[in-house]
């Protein structure tokens, strides 16, 4: 399951949400590898719209968020994407984009919007069925950008077998399963937002998302969820550990983890 915030998400809940859209996608005259983008924080809406994808065979291009209007439309642009969804916290940069973009067909807000259908609506229209296409190994499935710091932004494609070589194989190494709890702060544009969270989920653990990094928030979900994965930048890490009482009360998590879940270790990454 997902925790956000108050919301818990069941997977069950998440495949109906994403069956409804994928079939609001193919309404909207999405086809196979047809690009889809995604301008929002971390949210389960983002997870809908990737999986909702992938059941049509569309490719997902979240959008960096920290990015200036001219650079995000950019990316959108250089996807060729034809479905673009944006949070509210990006309804001004969306002022500036509007009437921009090259290939976009249809702007779905992830909230009330004066001139754009509403996601509520757009996705409550279809039903929670399956559409059973299928897609093959070399598809791309996710389009990430880099950013740019020798250039203009790449648009990275990961097919299916691209992910399959990564995702049934992290078990051991990263000491994920059913059992883990989960922490996905990275932003879901970076690789290692989406991509450690689809590892979690892949095995069926509990993953705690959160919308941004918000420190305090992280350090409490820690004991509460009685985490035990998380992947960190080392800034990150080192803003947590400066809190107060970072360190007694992550001693006192641990404890507690290992006499409740003999099994069970705390592991955090790190991205460099």
């Amino acid at each position: 399951m997902i925790t956000y915030g108050q919301r818990t998400i069941t997977y069950a809940e998440m495949d109906e949400r994403s069956s409804r859209v994928a079939r609001a996608l193919a309404a909207e005259g999405v086809a196979a590898q047809d690009r889809v983008a995604f301008l929002d924080k971390n949210g389960p809406e983002y997870f809908e719209v990737l999986f909702g994808g992938g059941k049509i065979n569309a490719v997902n291009v979240a959008v960096n968020w920290r990015l200036a209007p001219a650079e995000m439309k950019y990316a959108i642009d250089d996807a060729e994407a034809k479905v673009l969804f944006v949070g509210p916290d990006f309804f001004p940069h969306l002022a500036e984009l509007e009437g921009t973009l090259r290939t976009v067909k249809k702007i779905v807000a992830l909230g009330e919007h004066p001139r754009h259908e509403g996601y509520a609506g757009w996705v409550g229209r279809q039903l929670p069925e399956d559409t059973g296409l299928t897609s093959a190994p070399d598809d791309v499935a996710m389009q990430l950008y880099t950013s740019g710091t020798t250039g203009l932004p790449k648009g990275a494609m990961l097919t299916n077998a691209n992910l399959g070589t990564i995702l049934p194989h992290v078990a051991a190494p990263w000491s994920l399963d059913e059992t883990s709890v989960n922490v996905v702060a990275m932003p879901l544009f970076h690789i290692g937002g989406s991509g450690w969270a689809l590892c979690g989920m892949w095995h069926g653990c509990h993953s705690i998302l959160f919308r941004e990094f918000v420190p305090q928030e992280i350090l409490a979900a820690l004991v509460r969820h009685r985490v035990t994965n998380a992947l960190f930048v080392p800034a990150m890490l080192q803003i947590l550990s400066a809190l107060p009482g970072a360190a007694e009360g992550t001693t006192e998590r641990c404890a507690r983890s290992s006499t409740a879940r003999p099994r069970s270790r705390t592991r955090c990454s790190f991205a460099r």
